[in-house]
């Protein structure tokens, strides 16, 4: 029995019946596969880059390479138990993985430049520490 102010909806729409053989537009399923083997490539190339980097962190830089890998780990724990919700529910969940990314980057990217001043060894040691730690801070919160 229906009531007879209450409208009956069916619970799925109907889909188009139209014998519409247009390929040249991609349907959804095709554009959120695409976007997600995007992402998941470019998550794998940063991930793969920041790990080289964590190996290769003792080799090269001796102690503060060390102290870089514990600053990382200590602050992507901190960030991951007190602000990465936060930070998806402020800008999403696609632009927290951005800036996130972006931050790890810069880990990886700041490793290049502490690996070339101690190469060089100009006399400046406090400065490739403080560049090794406070990277390796931005890069775990980024993590």
């Amino acid at each position: 029995m229906s009531h007879p102010h209450i409208e009956s909806k069916p619970l799925l729409e109907e889909r188009n019946q139209s014998n519409n053989n247009d390929t040249s537009t991609p349907n959804n399923a095709t554009v959120i596969r695409t976007n997600f083997l995007f992402m998941t490539v470019l998550f794998a190339i940063n991930h793969g880059c920041t790990v080289s980097c964590l190996d290769l962190a003792n080799a090269r830089l001796g102690s503060i390479g060390v102290w870089q890998s514990g600053m990382l780990y200590l602050s992507y724990t901190l960030s991951a138990l007190c602000g990465a919700s936060y930070v998806v529910k402020r800008l999403g969940s696609r632009n927290g993985l951005i800036l996130g990314m972006g931050m790890n980057a810069g880990y990886v990217s700041s490793f290049f430049l502490v690996s070339m001043i101690v190469e060089k060894n100009e006399g400046v040691g406090w400065l490739h520490k403080l560049v090794a730690v406070v990277s390796a801070i931005v890069g775990g919160i980024g993590g």
